[in-house]
């Protein structure tokens, strides 16, 4: 534990998707971009990884997008791509207009 009472989460295992994951990411940072999906099993830790993954993508310079599906029936057409964008969009429109 921390000083603030939060425990750090040790990252164990996963070398191998990590691996696979680190390929398209030097990809995309020299220009080449790639789509990467991940799939599974609820709890086999897909968000771990991605969170990994993100992590040193934001380190190495880049914008990071989170966008996720709505677990049940009535969600927009494409809201896991929508809500990342339209969330990025009101950020730096709202900078932008700004005063200062």
């Amino acid at each position: 534990m921390t000083s603030s009472g939060h425990q750090h989460a040790v990252f164990v295992g996963r070398q191998q998707e990590i691996a696979a994951l680190n390929s398209p990411l030097d990809d995309a940072m020299s220009g080449r971009g790639r789509l990467v999906m991940m799939a599974g099993e609820p709890g086999i830790g897909k968000t771990s990884i991605a969170q990994k993954i993100a992590s040193r993508a934001r380190s190495m310079g880049a914008l990071i997008f989170w966008g996720w599906c709505y677990e049940r029936e009535g969600a927009p057409p494409y809201w896991p791509w929508v809500q990342p964008i339209q969330s990025y969009i009101a950020k730096t429109t709202n900078r932008r207009t700004a005063p200062g």
